[in-house]
């Protein structure tokens, strides 16, 4: 099998067009979920810390300056974004059961079908 049929072969697959899709759908859900963030959550924080908290600390080890209150905030940010995706996820899978439980009518196989059809002849 040369490279070009076997690369056709696995990105034509449904998995792989699935995690497109997925990825695609990802990206765009991410400026959701950061304007939630930066939009709903942030401006209570900084409004009780006057800044964002430990935004210029920073530690110095001769000429190296390391900026610790950046990564304190990434990890704040990242805590905050993974709060807002919970309760995102959490409303949407509310939505899908409220949608399953509406569809939820007991559906007959052919089999079932047949049987009933063969019984009320039978009854006849």
């Amino acid at each position: 099998m040369s490279f070009l049929s076997e690369f056709k072969a696995f990105a034509l697959k449904r998995n792989a067009l699935d995690l497109a899709i997925g990825v695609v759908i990802g990206t765009s859900f991410q400026a959701i979920v950061h304007a939630v963030v930066n939009n709903l959550f942030m401006p209570p924080i900084k409004a009780l810390s006057g800044t964002l908290p430990g935004e210029t600390w920073t530690l110095t080890l001769g000429e190296m300056t390391f900026g610790i209150g950046l990564v304190i905030n990434a990890v704040i940010q990242f805590l905050l974004v993974a709060v807002a995706i919970f309760f995102l996820l959490k409303g949407l899978n509310a939505l899908h059961i409220q949608e399953d439980e509406k569809k939820q009518e007991p559906m007959k196989s052919a089999d079932t079908a047949l049987l009933e059809e063969i019984r009320d002849l039978l009854k006849k």
